[in-house]
């Protein structure tokens, strides 16, 4: 079977993007978030697709690279039609992404599959290594909430200087850029929580296929076993109801201790999404 791969940067047009959501119907998983399905059409968002298609114009597989937050780190994925995964099209898909993140002088490719055996087996054939995992969290919406008499959550203030300090003492300064991205953004919220007018706790909302977001969650670790995480995403729940969205969502290292916090506060696991890269 003859194949021809082709790159097409983003915003892709309305044809590709229908082939491409017409072969992700092939399958019962939900491999829509790690292949940023939301970002396809947009203009303002720097990222590429590899396309796989036979003499017949019919797709077998793509992948996609999206720089998230314009860095020039991307991330990336690949699907292939189930019945032709032996025929060595992914690794040609991996072959584009490579081409593609050179010539974009890319710093970083990291491959974000959702965590199954087929997928680890073909990202350690093509010389990944495991780097960490994310779990993508759901609850449902909350109509009713009564924060504490002391807690306020609103919107951001401006308050850059302060923001930026409880973001780079829950996380590490590497998160600055993301702090000012989600700021720029027009399409993101940023809230804050206050105890009494001090900022205690910080979250970034954004809308996507008819679902509340929440991203760059942090409280400040001083303030940290004192319910104020429960309380922030409870906040988020009820929002996500005032807004009319009909689920919550979020995504976590495995390995982070808060964990258990945002399973009290009513989230459960959707998927494991695993990051590779390549020494």
């Amino acid at each position: 079977m003859e194949l021809s791969l082709s790159i097409a940067s983003f915003p892709l047009d309305s044809e590709t993007i229908h082939d491409m959501h017409g072969l992700l119907e092939m399958t019962e998983v939900d491999y829509s978030k790690p292949l940023f399905d939301s970002s396809w059409h947009l203009d303002d968002i720097s990222g590429f697709a590899v396309l796989a298609y036979t003499e017949e114009n019919e797709l077998l597989g793509f992948a996609v690279a999206v720089d998230l937050i314009g860095l020039d780190s991307y991330e990336w994925s690949a699907f292939v039609h189930p019945e032709f995964r032996r025929m060595t099209i992914g690794s040609a898909l991996e072959g584009g992404i490579a081409y593609g993140l050179e010539q974009r002088q890319a710093i970083e490719g990291l491959a974000a599959f959702i965590e199954d055996e087929v997928a680890k087996k073909f990202l350690a054939s093509l010389g990944y290594q495991p780097d960490f995992k994310e779990i993508e969290l759901e609850a449902e919406p909350l109509e009713v909430l009564d924060l504490p008499e002391n807690l306020a959550v609103v919107p951001y203030d401006g308050e850059v200087e302060k923001l930026e300090k409880l973001m780079a003492a829950a996380f590490d300064e590497e998160v600055l850029p993301v702090v000012h991205y989600n700021i720029e953004r027009t399409d993101r919220e940023v809230f804050i929580m206050k105890r009494e007018e001090e900022l205690v706790a910080s979250a970034s909302l954004f809308e996507e296929e008819g679902g509340l977001w929440i991203t760059a969650f942090a409280v400040d670790p001083s303030e940290q076993g004192k319910g104020y995480g429960k309380a922030f995403l409870l906040w988020c729940r009820h929002y996500a109801s005032l807004q009319g969205k009909h689920r919550t969502v979020l995504e976590v290292e495995t390995d982070n201790d808060a964990l258990a916090v945002y399973r009290k506060s009513g989230f459960h696991p959707v998927h494991t999404v695993e990051y590779w890269n390549k020494p």
